[in-house]
C-alpha cells in the first residue's frame, strides 16, 4: 500500500508541475547551494556521490530474493561494518527535522490529523498521546514526534502544491551520506557517540531539544546523529535513520537503522519525527521562496550543543594509613570525621587506630547518623542462598549508632523470588522517602548461560554468567525485598554484570557502575589484555526501572575494571575508581556521567606491578577531594594502606 500511496502522490506532482520540467531540467547545472523555501525551511544542495554504505537496505535485500540473486552482504546489521556501493545523485535536503511548528501549520491547512504516538524511553518505562498535549514535546521549534509514513507523504504533497517544487522523502542513502558529511567515521566527529555533539539517551535529557541546539555537521546539517529517528524511504519501505534522545549508545551511529514494515500504519512513536528532500532539478527559484531561513538553529543560531566544565586536577602526598588484615580494602570516614578501614577505626583523622568490628563494603551513613552495612565476600559476609520455591534468604547486616564503637549484627531476611545465589556488594543509598537501596549480583532460577572466561575454563567451573538487581528496605536494612533488575546483559562482558556501586546523583537520579568481567589477568597461556568494560546504568524512577547499560570512555579509550566505587565532589563532579590491580579514577565533569573527561592514575614510583594490590576503595575527604585507598605488600610482609589525596575543581571551559 506505500507503493500505492508513493506512487498516487509522485503522479500528482509530476502532473501539476509537467509545465515546469523543461525549465526544470535546463537549470540543472544552475542549481544553487542551497534555497529558502516559502515555509522558512533551508535546503541545502548535496553532489551526488558513488560511496561505500554502512546502511543495510532491506527493499534491496527483498528484491534480491525475489530474483534469486545472492544478497547477503546487503542484509549485514550493523555491526560489524560491511561496505555496501551506494550511488546517489545531486539532491537537496532540510537542515532541520520538520518542527512542530511547520507541522500545525500544515495540519491547520489541510484538517490533517494531528500527531500521536507511543514511547519507551531511555528508562524502559512507555507512554502513548499527542506529543502537542505534552509540554516537553510541543514548542514550535521542537521536531514534529508521532507522525508515520503516511503523515510524511501527505505533508510532501501539500508543500508540493503550495510551492509547485516535487517534494518528497529523504531516501536512505542521501540521508546516510549527509550524515556522514564526506567522513568515514560512525559519527561525523569520529567514532564514539558524544553527549557534547547529540542529543541521545545518555544525555538523559528524556525529551526532543530545539533543531539545531547541537553543532551542525560539516556540510551544514542539524541533528542527524540524535534528537529524533528520522524517516527515510528505501525503495520500498521506511527505515528511521540517526538516533533519538532515548536511544542507547548502541543505537547511534552512521550504521544505525529502525525498520518498518510496508502498510498505512507505520509505527507512529514520539521518538521518531522526518525531514523533506527534493531532487536537484527543484532548486531553482519559485514565487514565495524567502532569502533567508526563518527556522534556524537554537541559542541565537550557533548551534553550540552543551558545554561542559574543564577540571583542574591535583594529586596530594601520600598519607599512611598503616598496616591492615587483608589485601582488600574497605574504607568510610563518618559526619563526625571518624575513619573506619577494614577492621581498626580512628577519630584522630587516622593518627592512631582502634581494633574494631569489620566494616561491611556496603555502607551508608543515614540522616539520623546510623551507619548501616552490609558484609559482602571481601568482609566476611559470603553469598546469599536463596530457597527457589520460597525465595527467602539472609544477608549480614552491620548496624552502629555510635560511629562504629559498637556495632550490631543480624542476619536480615531478604525476599528475593526465584532467587539462587546472590553477593551483596558495594552499592548501598538512603532515598529521600527512607528506603534503603542496595544492589547484588548472582542469579535467577533459569538462568543459565555460562561464563567465557578462562579462568572459568582453567578451573573447569561452570560458573553461571550473573546479573546485578536492587532491594529495598523500609525498616532501616533490618529486612529487605526484591525491587527490580539493574542489568541482566550476558551478551555484555564475560561474566555477565556483578559488582556493582549505586549512588544518588543531585538530579535525583540513580547511576550505578558494574564489572563485567576480569580484568588485568594474563592466564596460564600467556593470553593478555582480556580486560572487560565497565558498564553504567541510570534510574529516573527511583530505581523501579533502569536504563540500557552503556560502556564508558575516555578520549576513545574504553574503560576496563572491577570492583568500583562511585562519589560526587560537592561542586558536582562525578568520580569512578576503578580498582586493583591497577586502578584509576575516572571523571565527569557534569555529575551524571553523561560525558568523562579525564582519568587519574597514581603509584609510587616503582611499585605499579605485585605485590601492588592497587586502589581499593575511595571516600571524599574534603569538598572536592577524594581520598584513595591504595594497598600494597611492605617489605615482602603485611599488607598496607595508603591515602592518594586527588582534588578536582570545575574550571571555565
Amino acid at each position: 500500500m506505500i507503493r500505492t500511496v508513493t506512487s498516487s502522490l509522485i503522479l500528482g506532482i509530476l502532473v501539476m508541475n509537467s509545465s515546469a520540467d523543461a525549465q526544470d531540467a535546463a537549470q540543472v547545472e544552475a542549481s544553487p547551494k542551497s534555497f529558502v523555501s516559502s515555509l522558512g525551511m533551508k535546503m541545502i544542495f548535496v553532489k551526488g556521490a558513488s560511496f561505500d554504505a554502512w546502511t543495510p537496505s532491506l527493499g534491496k535485500r527483498n528484491a534480491a530474493h525475489a530474483s534469486g540473486e545472492q544478497s547477503d552482504h546487503m542484509f549485514a546489521l550493523n555491526r560489524p561494518r560491511v561496505p555496501l556501493p551506494a550511488t546517489v545523485d545531486d539532491y537537496y535536503m532540510a537542515q532541520f527535522p520538520v518542527t512542530n511548528g511547520v507541522y500545525r501549520r500544515f495540519v491547520a491547512d489541510t484538517g490533517h490529523r494531528p500527531p500521536h504516538g507511543r514511547l519507551m524511553d531511555f528508562y524502559w518505562s512507555s507512554r502513548e498521546g499527542s506529543p502537542w498535549d505534552m509540554p516537553d514535546f510541543s514548542g514550535d521549534d521542537l521536531p514534529v514526534t508521532g507522525v508515520n509514513n503516511e503523515d510524511m507523504n501527505a505533508f510532501c504533497k501539500w508543500r508540493s502544491e503550495k510551492e509547485g517544487r516535487r517534494y518528497r522523502p529523504t531516501q536512505l542513502y542521501e540521508f546516510e551520506h549527509a550524515n556522514r558529511a564526506g567522513t568515514d567515521t560512525r559519527y561525523w566527529w569520529g567514532e564514539r557517540p558524544d553527549a557534547r555533539y547529540m542529543n541521545y539517551g545518555v544525555s538523559r535529557i528524556g525529551h526532543p531539544t530545539p533543531v539545531g541546539s547541537y553543532p551542525a555537521n560539516p556540510w551544514g546539517f542539524y541533528d542527524t546523529h540524535g534528537n529524533v529517528w528520522q524517516y527515510c524511504f528505501d525503495v520500498s519501505r521506511y527505515s528511521a535513520m540517526g538516533s533519538a534522545f532515548n536511544s542507547s549508545q548502541r543505537l547511534t551511529g552512521a550504521d544505525v537503522f529502525g525498520n518498518f514494515n510496508e502498510g498505512p500504519n507505520v509505527l507512529a512513536l514520539l521518538s521518531c519525527g522526518f525531514r523533506i528532500g527534493c531532487d536537484a532539478d527543484q532548486g531553482h527559484a519559485r514565487p514565495g521562496d524567502l532569502d533567508k531561513p526563518t527556522i534556524v538553529a537554537a541559542g541565537g543560531g550557533s548551534g553550540g550543543g552543551p558545554v561542559f566544565a574543564k577540571l583542574k586536577i591535583s594529586v596530594g602526598e601520600r598519607i599512611d594509613l598503616g598496616a591492615i588484615d587483608r589485601n582488600a580494602a574497605v574504607f568510610f570516614i563518618t559526619a563526625d570525621s571518624t575513619w573506619i578501614l577494614n577492621t581498626k577505626r580512628s577519630t584522630d583523622r587516622g593518627k592512631t587506630w582502634q581494633p574494631c568490628t569489620m566494616l561491611g563494603e556496603a555502607r551508608v551513613q543515614l540522616r539520623d547518623g546510623t551507619i548501616v552495612a552490609i558484609a559482602g565476600g571481601d568482609s566476611g559476609g559470603g553469598a546469599a542462598h536463596f530457597d527457589h520455591m520460597t525465595g527467602r534468604g539472609n544477608i549480614k547486616v552491620l548496624l552502629s549508632t555510635d560511629d562504629w564503637a559498637t556495632v550490631e549484627t543480624i542476619q536480615a531476611p531478604v525476599h528475593l523470588p526465584l532467587g539462587r545465589k546472590y553477593h551483596p556488594v558495594r552499592g548501598l543509598v538512603e532515598m529521600k522517602d527512607g528506603r534503603l537501596l542496595a544492589t547484588m549480583y548472582g542469579y535467577m532460577d533459569g538462568d543459565q548461560i555460562r561464563e567465557e572466561s578462562p579462568v572459568a575454563a582453567e578451573l573447569r567451573t561452570p560458573w553461571v554468567k550473573t546479573r546485578v538487581i536492587v532491594i529495598e528496605s523500609a525498616d532501616g536494612g533490618r529486612s529487605w525485598r526484591y525491587l527490580s533488575t539493574l542489568s541482566y546483559n550476558p551478551h555484555l562482558g564475560t561474566e555477565g554484570q556483578n559488582e556493582t556501586d549505586l549512588i544518588q546523583l543531585q538530579s535525583g537520579q540513580l547511576f550505578a557502575a558494574m564489572r563485567t568481567g576480569i580484568h588485568g589477568e594474563v592466564d596460564p597461556h600467556g593470553r593478555e589484555h582480556l580486560d572487560q568494560p565497565l558498564l553504567v546504568a541510570w534510574s529516573a524512577d527511583g530505581g523501579r526501572t533502569w536504563s540500557d547499560p552503556q560502556r564508558v570512555h575516555v578520549d576513545g579509550k574504553l574503560i576496563t575494571g572491577i570492583y568500583p566505587r562511585i562519589l560526587l565532589t560537592e561542586e558536582g563532579v562525578l568520580g569512578i575508581l576503578r580498582c586493583r590491580p591497577d586502578g584509576s579514577v575516572i571523571l565527569s565533569p557534569d555529575g551524571g556521567g553523561t560525558f568523562f573527561s579525564d582519568e587519574v592514575t597514581y603509584f609510587p614510583a616503582g611499585d605499579t606491578t605485585p605485590p601492588h594490590a592497587g586502589m581499593q576503595d575511595m571516600v571524599r575527604v574534603g569538598p572536592d577531594t577524594f581520598l584513595v585507598v591504595d594497598v600494597m605488600r611492605k617489605g615482602g610482609g603485611a599488607w598496607y594502606a595508603e591515602g592518594v589525596p586527588i582534588t578536582v575543581r570545575k574550571v571555565a571551559p
